[in-house]
């Protein structure tokens, strides 16, 4: 996987198999967006943000400062956003038909944090 262009477009793939058809409409995140171009805008703003709250700061400027904080965290609430949109149909495609059974003893491999049942995921 190299980058969230390929991660879109598995989804698109996946969804496809697993249910007949693909409809964007009927999901969570934009998938005529280009995600890559998306995920450089959004932190592109919130980079240029939080340099003008570093300026404001330096300055002794606490409106500026405060405005600035107070954008970034719209920002960040926006990219939140994205990501979260991407995770809601990563559960319903996983909570949809044509998955089998994960079976008793089954192991992923070598993880840091399993995501399996068990584990508050399904």
């Amino acid at each position: 996987m190299n980058g969230l262009e390929s991660v879109k477009n598995l989804i698109i793939q996946t969804v496809k198999e697993k249910t007949g058809d693909f409809d964007g409409d009927g999901l969570e995140a934009d998938y005529k967006l280009n995600w890559k171009d998306e995920l450089s805008e959004m932190l592109e703003l919130v980079l240029f943000n939080m340099s003008k709250a570093a300026s404001a700061r330096e300055r002794g400027d606490d409106v500026v400062l405060q405005a600035a904080l107070m954008h970034s965290c719209i920002h960040l609430m926006n990219l939140s956003g994205f990501f979260r949109d991407i995770r809601d149909d990563l559960e319903a495609l996983l909570l949809g038909p044509g998955w089998p059974e994960i079976p008793d003893g089954f192991s992923y491999g070598n993880t840091k944090r399993g995501l399996l049942k068990g584990d508050g995921f399904i």
